[in-house]
């Protein structure tokens, strides 16, 4: 199949849009076409949960915020049936808002998948079935103006919503499903940009996947992307290898002025098979890859502070790394953190900073994509992970930062 039917291609004019959206719905209606479009901008695990399931659920959730009723609307994408993956919208009185809702209303859409690296994985021609009952609550409701505190007592409400939702519930959510794709589902996709290459460790050249089969090299260069929104490319390096054995330093490590983070980063599968594991098992692997981060991390921090400089190799050069004068964190990120486990990750990463006496924090990858989509300095970025590894100190859990007012669990 051509494909002249992507989004990018038909109206790259669009693109500066999705990159202003870290993560949600952006509904784009053109004059000169019938059928409008939806983007959604999410996750791999997201997007490959849509396509799993050949579509998704948008629930309609009545919102009561200082005694006057709104909306919100919860995104579900089923890879569990009882816990899934989900984006979260409050509903403002704004043109944007009004879109989306004339959007659902209607029969036929155009449904377009983007990553948090702006990259368009999937797209199909798309049925909305809605029910009187919804459409009535949408049609009834008068939206409010838009309030910071609002919508975050919006998306606080919407989660408790969700997680005590019911079968009646379930019928009433508004279902979206794929008819047929407008261009392949398996690109492969090349980045041959040479500013995307030049950090430290790099090819000429990557690639993407949306199944990712083995899933490292991927969610490493990713991440690297994603610190690209903040570090220079030459502060950045990946894979670093020490002088004395030849082996990995750490996934990345990062190097300025006045800092130095190491970054071990642990994924897993995007497979079907694995999508569809009991979430019990997803949160046994997130736990089972933060105690083998935590572990290699250790690794990492006492090779560094075992010679002064540092000395480390990246692309057969070896380069000395003073540590005089940066101060010294660390990073954990992994596929998905679930709140419920946070005060066991907490426990295991706190130990280790006690014993190393060095700051670390866990993050998932989308957590970090809002940290770095929204914090575009240095300062600020470590700023906030300071912010949330003493705050864990003090309390003995650390806290998830919210970004925005589009949120993804």
């Amino acid at each position: 199949m051509a494909l002249t039917k992507m989004l990018t291609i038909l109206h790259p004019e669009v693109l500066n849009l999705i990159h202003n959206i870290p993560i949600g719905l952006l509904p784009l209606w053109f004059h000169e076409e019938d059928i409008p479009n939806l983007v959604v901008k999410a996750s791999k695990e997201v997007i490959f949960a849509a396509k799993m399931n050949q579509g998704f659920s948008i629930y309609v959730v009545p919102v009561c915020i200082q005694a006057q009723n709104t909306l919100g609307l919860v995104s579900a994408f089923f890879d569990d049936e009882d816990e899934p993956l989900v984006i979260r919208t409050p509903m403002f009185d704004e043109p944007g808002i009004k879109t989306l809702m004339d959007i659902l209303f209607l029969s036929r859409i155009n449904i377009y998948f983007f990553d948090e690296n702006n990259r368009e994985l999937l797209g199909y021609k798309a049925t909305i079935e809605c029910t009187d009952h919804t459409r009535n609550l949408i049609e009834n409701t008068e939206l409010l103006p838009f309030d910071i505190s609002s919508a975050k007592l919006s998306l606080r409400y919407m989660a408790e919503w969700f997680g005590s939702r019911n079968v009646k519930d379930d019928i009433s959510a508004i279902d979206i499903k794929f008819d047929s794709t407008l261009f392949a589902e398996n690109l492969f996709i090349q980045d041959l940009l040479p500013q995307n290459h030049y950090y430290h460790g790099s090819e000429p050249f990557s690639y993407s996947l949306l199944e990712r089969k083995e899933p490292g090299p991927f969610q490493e260069r990713d991440i690297v992307q994603l610190l690209h929104r903040i570090f220079l490319p030459e502060q950045i390096y990946l894979g670093p290898l020490r002088v004395t054995n030849r082996e990995e330093i750490a996934d990345i490590v990062i190097v300025t002025n006045s800092n130095i983070l190491f970054i071990q980063a642990k994924d897993s599968p995007n497979t079907k098979r694995l999508a569809r594991n009991a979430i019990t098992r997803k949160k046994a692997t997130a736990k089972k890859n933060l105690k083998k981060a935590v572990n290699q991390t250790k690794g990492a921090l006492r090779y560094a502070k075992s010679r002064i400089p540092m000395r480390l190799i990246s692309g057969n050069k070896e380069i000395a790394v003073s540590l005089e004068g940066r101060e010294i964190r660390s990073m954990i990120i992994v596929k998905e953190l679930f709140n419920d486990e946070y005060s066991d990750y907490s426990d295991i990463v706190l130990s280790m900073a006690k014993e190393t006496q060095v700051p670390c924090i866990p993050l998932d990858y989308t957590e970090l994509h809002m940290y770095t989509s929204n914090l575009s300095e240095e300062d600020n970025f470590f700023s906030a992970c300071d912010r949330v590894f003493y705050h864990g100190v003090e309390s003995g859990m650390f806290p998830r930062l919210r970004f925005g007012f589009v949120e993804s669990n």
